[in-house]
């Protein structure tokens, strides 16, 4: 079963047909808290310009800033484990903060980061660069991520906010 809040508020819930109506109440009302919490952080999400030459301006400020901020990182990464990202995108994402194209060495990062704090970006950041060794969330992902980054969970947690 599975529970998403929508951008809207609208809460969509997934669940198998052969689950019974009751059962899915009870976990949707075990999740209510968070539900709310969710709903709640959507309302403080900044909004995005709906000027396409507005958002292209953000995107190009936005694309400065990670970069810039990346290029430690990525000389670590090159020089520590022999990898390095092909390209840098910046788009405007619903769901992920970041995604990393091991086959093509493309990471993309959300938009929205531009509205959160530089630890956070750095997180974000880090943990693509990650991706281009483990594709996965395997063991091996989380041992380079830790080393890298002891803090990784109270950035994520920020991040959430």
């Amino acid at each position: 079963m599975g529970i998403n809040v929508r951008k809207d508020g609208s809460v969509h819930v997934r669940a198998p047909f052969w689950l019974g109506k009751g059962v899915v109440i009870r976990m949707v009302s075990a999740r209510a808290s968070w539900i709310r919490s969710r709903q709640e952080a959507l309302k403080k999400e900044p909004v995005l310009p709906k000027n396409n030459e507005d958002l292209n301006l953000l995107k190009r400020k936005a694309l400065l800033k990670f970069k810039g901020m990346a290029i430690p990182w990525v000389e670590h990464f090159r020089k520590t484990y022999g990898v390095e990202p092909k390209k840098w995108t910046i788009r405007a994402m619903d769901t992920r903060w970041g995604s990393c194209s091991s086959a093509t060495g493309r990471i993309t990062l959300n938009l929205k980061l531009i509205y959160k704090p530089d630890e956070c970006v750095e997180y974000v950041i880090v943990h693509e660069l990650c991706h281009l060794i483990h594709p996965d969330h395997g063991k091996g992902f989380y041992t380079i991520l830790e080393r890298e980054l002891p803090d990784w969970k109270a950035r994520k947690k920020k991040l959430k906010m």
